[in-house]
């Protein structure tokens, strides 16, 4: 298996990304963060799984390791094929999957393609697994406010005409640079991410 992939995003579509390695352009199917972290021209490096089927072969990007064990476990899902997985993937960001998954909330996994009944299987199959070895994961949104956060400032920028790699780089840019204790305001990360942004 093709462990990871590192070379140059050459191109951003609607359903997938394409990495020149060695001046082989492939395609690869990305999650939710790893297209955002993706910028045109830079390099990139992520995790992968190569999925053979009679439908073809396709090439699944993920942003760390952790992202990959969770596309397995939606894979041991009945009816769950890697096109649907990764589809759930690239328009919810996994800590929201992980907690509707361990909260039963089944219209909270709605994703082109992925209907109710579909939802609700991902629910009673992973539950177990998620509370075991994904709950830290689900942890990362509890407080929910630095995510929405997150969330209000790069689609801010991102309508200022800015990658959605290059947001997402400025907001921790920004986050790192602040004291310990600093208290974000949805103004002050943006104006703060702003700023970073255009020095640049």
């Amino acid at each position: 298996m093709i462990n990871f992939l590192r070379g140059t995003l050459a191109e951003i579509s609607k359903e997938s990304i394409i990495i020149d390695v060695s001046g082989f352009g492939v395609e690869v199917y990305p999650t939710k963060a790893l297209l955002a972290s993706a910028v045109v021209g830079e390099e990139i490096k992520c995790r992968t799984y190569m999925q053979v089927s009679d439908a073809g072969i396709a090439m699944f990007g993920f942003a760390n390791e952790t992202e990959r064990d969770f596309f397995m476990e939606l894979l041991h899902v009945k009816t769950i094929g890697g096109k649907l997985a990764i589809m759930l993937m690239r328009y919810l960001d996994m800590a929201r999957i992980v907690e509707a998954i361990k909260a039963g909330n089944v219209s909270a996994l709605s994703v082109p393609g992925l209907g109710a009944k579909r939802a609700e299987r991902i629910c009673f199959e992973l539950k177990s697994k998620v509370e075991k070895e994904f709950a830290s994961v689900g942890a990362e949104i509890s407080g929910g406010a630095a995510s929405s956060f997150d969330s209000f400032v790069a689609e801010a920028l991102a309508g200022l005409g800015f990658s959605h790699g290059e947001c997402a780089r400025a907001i921790a840019t920004a986050k790192a640079q602040a004291d310990d204790d600093a208290s974000w305001t949805e103004e002050s990360l943006l104006k703060a991410a702003l700023g970073i942004l255009q020095r640049r």
